[in-house]
């Protein structure tokens, strides 16, 4: 016999034996001998057993046949299979060449499916590279203006895990500009918990936009459960300074100005902002003369007081009493003062406990002022602190 012969007589023999006898993996075997189907089988079955490498060698495979087998059915079958196998190896040795691999398969492969199961992974697998291709893919949406669509949602939900400031700039803006109106609940919760990281981000964007933008920044940032309140406080500090200064500049001023004001405040008062009670205390006066103009409404007044008392500083007990002085003086002329906006002085100065307040209070149950009223001053008398 020919040595030809004998040489496929031994191959026929081989591969007439079971794969165990052969000391070969099966599974390997398999993907080596079988077609794209076969493969994709192959890649599952190892998978199963816990053996993730034959999905990164064939994740490999598609990614350097691209342009010869493209995006073939088949094509994309093994490589999500390969995609889905790959969590296996999260944290081991080959994290980064996995990495890179799920990178490369994004940023080459255009069907929705696989891509969103190459974002899917990514979260398990992040580096800077990745996240830059994220980044740029959804800067391009933003820039395009494009609709929403799978893809993008899922690349924006990757970013909340493995984002950076980056990221946080785009979504946060996206929002800021309702280019995605109907995702903005998707969009704001992949940027908060990158929020607190980002704190100077946020306060460069609030002060580059308009008066009507500050509001809807202040707006996205309080409303987000995943930013903490050191961001909220410090975020409504700077809202507020600039609200001050616009204030400076408007005599009538804007619906949306108003509403930056009160936002505010009350951002600063409910996170206990203490660092800007020196700026709560100047507003006041900012306050009063919207109420005395009529942009502010007496509720809105009296709330005013109420959240400028939680965070005052030294000096706010002397602001209110000389306030208060002037409501009896308007009382004793038979102008009576709005109740709720009285109500609000008195509670405040017995918050505060300030003894400077002691004779304006005292004169308030002096005064034909309704019993609320006087017994709100009594009240607040037995609050100050001697």
């Amino acid at each position: 016999m020919s040595d030809a012969k004998n040489f496929f007589l031994i191959y026929a023999l081989i591969l007439a034996l079971p794969l165990s006898a052969r000391g070969t993996d099966p599974d390997r075997a398999r993907y080596l001998l079988g077609d794209i189907r076969e493969k994709t089988a192959a890649v599952e079955s190892a998978a199963q057993g816990g053996n993730a490498e034959l999905a990164a060698e064939a994740l490999d495979f598609v990614l350097q046949e691209y342009h010869t087998l493209g995006e073939d059915e088949g094509v994309i079958s093994l490589a999500i299979a390969s995609v889905r196998a790959l969590s296996d190896l999260a944290g081991t040795g080959e994290q980064q060449a996995v990495s890179a691999l799920l990178g490369k398969v994004f940023y080459t492969f255009h069907d929705s499916a696989l891509r969103i199961a190459a974002l899917t992974s990514l979260a398990a697998f992040p580096s800077a590279g990745n996240v830059s291709i994220i980044n740029a893919y959804v800067s391009e949406k933003v820039q395009s203006g494009a609709p929403m669509d799978d893809v993008l949602l899922a690349a924006i939900k990757s970013l909340k895990t493995i984002g950076n400031r980056t990221s946080f700039n785009l979504l946060f803006v996206a929002d800021l500009l309702g280019i995605w109106s109907d995702y903005s609940d998707a969009l704001a919760d992949s940027y908060g918990p990158l929020a607190n990281s980002c704190g100077r981000e946020i306060l460069n964007i609030l002060s580059t936009v308009s008066v009507e933008q500050k509001l809807v920044v202040l707006t996205n940032v309080v409303k987000n459960p995943h930013i903490s309140e050191k961001i909220q406080g410090e975020v409504a500090e700077n809202a507020l300074s600039q609200a001050i200064y616009t204030a400076g500049d408007s005599p009538e001023p804007s619906e949306s100005l108003i509403g930056l004001q009160l936002l505010s405040l009350r951002t600063i008062a409910d996170t206990h902002w203490t660092r800007a009670s020196d700026m709560v205390t100047e507003f006041f006066s900012i306050a009063r003369n919207e109420f005395d103009g009529g942009s502010i409404d007496a509720v809105q007044f009296a709330g005013v007081i109420r959240d400028i008392a939680s965070v005052a500083s030294a000096d706010m007990g002397q602001v209110l009493s000389q306030y208060l002085d002037a409501l009896n003086k308007s009382a004793e002329t038979g102008t009576m003062p709005e109740e709720v906006v009285i109500l609000a002085v008195i509670n405040a100065l017995g918050g505060l406990g300030d003894k400077v307040a002691f004779d304006y209070l005292l004169y308030v149950t002096y005064l034909d002022y309704p019993e609320k009223v006087t017994q709100a001053a009594r009240n607040a008398l037995a609050n100050l602190k001697w």
